[in-house]
C-alpha cells in the first residue's frame, strides 16, 4: 500500500490542476443526480424484514394503508359552544369530500343516504345474541308499545334531528345496531346532529381518511396544501351562523394526525440535517485554524469530506435510492470522519518542511502517511460495510452511504489533498505541529497510567452491563405540535387507544369470514373487556346471515301484522298518523327471504369504502384485517391466548408488538453487523501490519474506549436508542482510524513516543472536531438526535483518551525491545 501511495501522492503533486479538474466535473455532475434522491422519514424504514409480527405490520400499511385518520377539530371561543357553528362546520365537511386525496369523510352524524338505506334494510342481519332477541322483542306487538313510549319521550327535546331520528327509528333498532358495531368510523348509526363533540360542547372533530397512508411524505404535502387552500377558500366565505347578538366570532381550525406529523418530521429532518451540517462546519473550521494557524487548512479541510458526500449521494440519486431520516442524520457527520486524514496528512507536510527534507523526501513521508490514511478510511468503510448484510433496512442504508463515503473520501484525500497543499515557500518555515511534552509524561508515568486504566476500564466495564438500549419505535415518535394536538384529541373525543391487527389471508372468502366469526366469538369469552372491531361486524358469512334470517321469519309475526300492531300501538301512544311512515314503509323489508348483505352490494350502493379497511383483495387471495383494543399488558397477553386457542390462521400484529419483536431483534443484528465489519477491518489490519500484535493492538483504542463510553453512560442513566446505536457504528470506526494511524507510524519509527508526539496532535484535534461535529445534535429539537449527540461526546472523549494514552502505554509495554519492534515491523 505504501509504494500505490508514493506513486499516487507523487502524480497528485505533478498533476495538480488535472485534479482540481476533476473534482469540478464532480461538482458539476453532481447535482442533478442528488436532486433525485428521495428521503423516507417513516420510521417503519427501520425494521427488519424478518419475524411474525413485523412482516405482518408491513403488510397491513401496504394494504389497508395504516390506521391514521386525518382529524379535522373545531373549537369554539370561549363562551360559544360548538353548535353555534353547524352551518360552518357542514361546510367544511361538504368541501372535504371534494378534495381527490381524502376519501372517507366521517362527520359522526347520522348518515340517510343511499348506501345507508340499503345497509338499514339489513340492519337485522348484523344483530347477534342478547341484541337480536331485544330486536324481535321489540318488532313483536306486546314489546313495540314501550319503546314506541321512549321514542315519544324524546321528542319533548325541539328538535328537527330528534324528531327525524324517531320517524326512521321509533323501536330504537339503531341504537341496538349502532352497540353491536361499536364506534367503528364511518358508521356511528343513530348519533346526533352535532357528531363528535367534547363534554364541554366547544370542540368537534371530523375524521377523514385520506386515499394514501401518512408515510409518502410528498403526498401529505400535497394533501395539506389543498387543505390549507380549503382554510383560505372558506375563511374568505361570509359567515353563516349567527347569534341573537348578530355575527358570532370565528372558531378555530386545526388539522392533526399521521400526514401532519409526516410533514414536520420531514421537515425537521431536514433542517437538521442543514442546520447540523452548517454548525459542524462552523466549530470545526475554527478549532482547525486554533490548533494549525492555517488558513489553507481551513479552508481545504472539508472538501474530500464534502465532495465524497456529494458523489455518493449523487450516485445514490441516479439509481433511484431513498434514504431514510436516520441514515440522512448520520451523513452530515461524515465530516467528523473524513477530516481526521487532511489533519494527519497536512501535519506531515509541516513536519517534513520544518526538517528541511527534498521533495522526493516529501513525496515519501507522504507516501507513508496516505497509506495509513487509506488503512484507517477503508477499515472504517469496512466497518459499514458489515452493516449492510444485516436484516435492518435504515442500517443497510448507513452501511451503504457511509461505507462507499468513507471509501470515496480516502481515494479523494489521497488525490486532492497532495495536489492542493502548498509548495514550500521562500520565507518562514511553518513550525511543525508535535507533542513531545505530553509525550514524554505519559511514558514516564507507564505503570501508574496502566494500573488506572486498568482500573478504570473494570469499574465502566462492569458498569457497561447496565447500560440501557431501547430501539422501540415508541423512542422515535415525533414531539412536533402535531403529535402533540394528537394525544390531546385522543384524551378530549375518547378515540380508540393502541390499535392491534389480526390479519388473515386466504383464497375462499366465505371461509375467511366463518374463520373470523369463531375468532370474534372466543375474544368475546376470553376476553370480554376488549374493544373489537371485526370485518364481519359489517359482513357476516352467508351461513350465519342464513341463520340470523331463519330466526327471523320463525319468531316474528308476518309482516302485515306487524304494521298493523305498530299503527295501532303508535296511534296509542300519541304519534299523529303517519308520523312513522318512513319506517313503516321498511318495516316489511326487515325480515323478507332472500335478504342478503354481500361485498358486491356495498359497492353497488356506494359503501364498499365502509368495508376498505377491514376487507381487501391481494394477488388472488382475500386478506381480512380485525382491530382489537387491549388496555392492559394482561389483556394483551389473554389476547394473544385466546387467538392462539382459536386454531385460525390469523397473525396478530400491532405497533407494541413490533416494538417487542424489534427489541428481540436488534441486538443480534447488531452485533452480527459489528462482527462482520470488525472480521473485514481485522483482515485489513493483518494484510498491512503483517503481524498479529499490531494488528490487536490497533483495534485496542475502539474496544476500551467504547467501553468506557458504555459504563459512562450507563452511570448517567442515558437510554441509547436506534439513532443513538447509528452513532456507536461511527464511532466504531473512528476508534480504528485512530489506532491504525499511531500503529502504522510506530511501524515506521519503531518509537512509542516519536509516533505519539506526531500524532497526538493529529488525534487530539481529530476528537474535537468529530464532537464539534456530533455535539451540535445535542440542540436537536429532535429527542433521538439529541440522544445521538449525548453518546457521541461521551464516546469521542473516551476513544481519544484510550487513542492517546492506553494504545502508546501498550505499545511500549509489549514492543519495548528494540529488535523485537524491527522484526513486528519487518524492517
Amino acid at each position: 500500500m505504501n509504494l500505490l501511495a508514493n506513486t499516487v501522492v507523487a502524480w497528485a503533486r505533478q498533476h495538480r490542476v488535472l485534479v482540481l479538474c476533476l473534482a469540478v466535473v464532480v461538482l458539476l455532475v453532481s447535482p442533478a443526480g442528488i436532486s433525485r434522491l428521495r428521503f423516507d422519514t417513516d420510521v417503519l424504514s427501520l425494521l427488519p424484514t424478518q419475524g411474525r409480527a413485523i412482516p405482518a405490520f408491513r403488510e397491513f400499511l401496504r394494504l389497508f394503508g395504516g390506521v391514521d385518520h386525518l382529524y379535522v377539530v373545531f373549537t369554539a371561543p370561549p363562551g360559544h359552544r360548538i353548535d353555534e357553528y353547524r352551518q360552518q362546520t357542514a361546510a367544511w365537511g361538504e368541501a372535504l369530500r371534494g378534495i381527490a386525496d381524502v376519501g372517507r369523510v366521517d362527520l359522526g352524524t347520522r348518515d340517510n343516504g343511499t348506501h345507508w338505506t340499503w345497509l338499514a334494510d339489513r340492519q337485522l342481519l348484523l344483530l347477534t345474541g342478547p341484541r337480536l332477541d331485544a330486536a324481535i322483542a321489540r318488532l313483536q306487538p306486546s314489546g313495540m308499545r314501550e319503546s314506541l313510549l321512549s321514542s315519544r319521550a324524546l321528542l319533548a327535546v325541539p328538535s328537527r334531528e330528534v324528531a327525524d331520528l324517531v320517524r326512521h327509528d321509533p323501536l330504537g333498532l339503531l341504537t341496538l345496531l349502532r352497540d353491536e358495531l361499536g364506534r367503528v368510523p364511518g358508521l356511528d348509526v343513530g348519533a346526533g346532529a352535532d357528531g363528535y363533540t367534547t363534554a364541554d360542547g366547544r370542540r368537534r372533530l371530523i375524521v377523514a381518511r385520506p386515499v394514501r397512508p401518512p408515510y409518502d411524505a410528498a403526498f401529505s404535502r400535497s394533501l395539506f396544501a389543498q387543505l390549507d387552500d380549503l382554510r383560505r377558500r372558506l375563511d374568505a366565505a361570509p359567515p353563516g351562523d349567527e347569534s341573537d347578538d348578530g355575527p358570532i366570532p370565528a372558531m378555530t381550525v386545526e388539522f392533526a394526525g399521521g400526514h401532519r406529523i409526516a410533514i414536520e418530521t420531514e421537515a425537521l429532518v431536514r433542517r437538521e440535517s442543514i442546520t447540523n451540517s452548517v454548525g459542524s462546519l462552523a466549530l470545526i473550521l475554527p478549532l482547525l485554524f486554533a490548533a494549525f494557524r492555517s488558513v489553507w487548512l481551513v479552508t481545504v479541510g472539508a472538501i474530500p469530506s464534502v465532495l465524497s458526500l456529494i458523489l455518493v449521494l449523487s450516485a445514490l440519486g441516479f439509481s433511484g435510492a431513498t434514504l431514510s431520516a436516520a441514515a440522512a442524520g448520520a451523513a452530515a457527520m461524515l465530516f467528523g470522519l473524513g477530516i481526521d486524514g487532511v489533519v494527519l496528512l497536512y501535519a506531515t507536510h509541516r513536519s517534513v518542511l520544518a526538517a528541511g527534507a527534498s521533495d522526493r523526501q516529501m513525496n515519501s513521508r507522504l507516501g507513508a502517511a496516505s497509506a495509513s490514511m487509506l488503512l484507517g478510511m477503508w477499515t472504517t468503510a469496512a466497518t459499514f460495510y458489515g452493516l449492510m448484510l444485516v436484516d435492518f433496512p435504515s442500517l443497510t442504508q448507513l452501511g451503504t452511504l457511509l461505507g462507499h463515503s468513507m471509501a470515496v473520501c480516502g481515494v479523494l484525500t489521497l488525490l486532492l489533498v497532495p495536489a492542493l497543499l502548498p509548495r514550500r515557500r521562500q520565507g518562514r518555515v511553518p513550525r511543525a505541529v508535535l507533542m513531545p511534552g505530553m509525550a514524554r509524561a505519559i511514558l514516564k508515568r507507564r505503570r501508574m497510567l496502566l494500573v488506572g486504566a486498568a482500573g478504570l476500564t473494570l469499574v465502566l466495564g462492569l458498569a457497561a452491563t447496565r447500560v440501557k438500549v431501547n430501539p422501540t419505535l415508541e423512542k422515535l415518535r415525533s414531539v412536533s405540535a402535531a403529535a402533540q394536538l394528537e394525544e390531546q384529541i385522543a384524551r378530549s373525543f375518547g378515540l380508540p387507544g393502541e390499535a392491534y391487527m389480526l390479519l388473515d389471508r386466504g383464497p375462499d372468502l366465505e371461509a375467511l369470514l366463518r374463520q373470523n366469526e369463531a375468532l370474534t366469538a372466543t375474544l368475546a369469552a376470553r376476553v370480554p373487556g376488549v374493544a373489537v372491531q371485526a370485518p364481519t361486524m359489517l359482513l357476516p358469512s352467508r351461513a350465519r346471515q342464513e341463520a340470523v334470517l331463519a330466526t327471523l321469519q320463525r319468531q316474528l309475526p308476518d309482516p302485515r301484522s306487524m304494521v298493523e300492531a305498530l299503527q295501532e300501538t303508535a296511534g296509542s301512544a300519541g304519534f299523529m298518523p303517519n308520523a312513522l311512515a318512513p319506517f313503516v314503509a321498511r318495516l316489511p323489508r326487515l325480515a323478507q327471504s332472500g335478504l342478503s348483505i354481500t361485498l358486491d352490494g356495498y359497492a353497488q350502493h356506494g359503501a364498499a369504502d365502509m368495508l376498505e379497511r377491514f376487507v381487501r383483495r391481494d394477488r388472488g387471495d382475500w386478506v381480512l384485517a380485525t382491530y382489537v383494543f387491549p388496555r392492559t399488558p394482561s389483556e394483551v397477553s389473554a389476547l394473544e391466548q385466546a387467538i392462539a386457542a382459536s386454531g385460525g390462521t390469523a397473525r396478530l400484529t400491532g405497533l407494541p408488538l413490533v416494538n417487542r419483536e424489534l427489541s428481540a431483534a436488534f441486538v443480534p443484528q447488531f452485533l452480527k453487523g459489528l462482527a462482520l465489519g470488525t472480521v473485514a477491518v481485522v483482515l485489513l489490519i493483518l494484510v498491512t501490519f503483517r503481524a498479529w500484535q499490531l494488528s490487536f493492538l490497533a483495534l485496542v483504542p475502539t474496544a476500551v474506549g467504547l467501553l468506557w463510553a458504555a459504563g459512562l453512560l450507563a452511570l448517567l442513566g442515558a437510554e441509547l436508542d436506534l439513532f443513538a446505536m447509528f452513532a456507536v457504528v461511527t464511532f466504531v470506526g473512528i476508534g480504528v482510524d485512530y489506532g491504525v494511524h499511531l500503529v502504522h507510524r510506530f511501524q515506521e519509527t519503531g518509537d512509542v513516543e516519536i509516533a505519539l508526539a506526531e500524532l497526538a496532535p493529529v488525534i487530539l484535534v481529530a476528537g474535537g472536531i468529530t464532537a464539534c461535529g456530533y455535539g451540535m445534535l445535542v440542540t436537536s429539537a429532535y429527542p433521538p438526535l439529541q440522544s445521538m449527540g449525548v453518546v457521541s461526546i461521551v464516546s469521542v472523549f473516551s476513544l481519544t483518551a484510550a487513542s492517546v494514552v492506553v494504545l502508546p502505554l501498550l505499545l511500549a509495554t509489549l514492543c519495548s525491545d528494540d529488535r523485537d519492534r524491527r522484526a513486528h515491523s519487518g524492517l
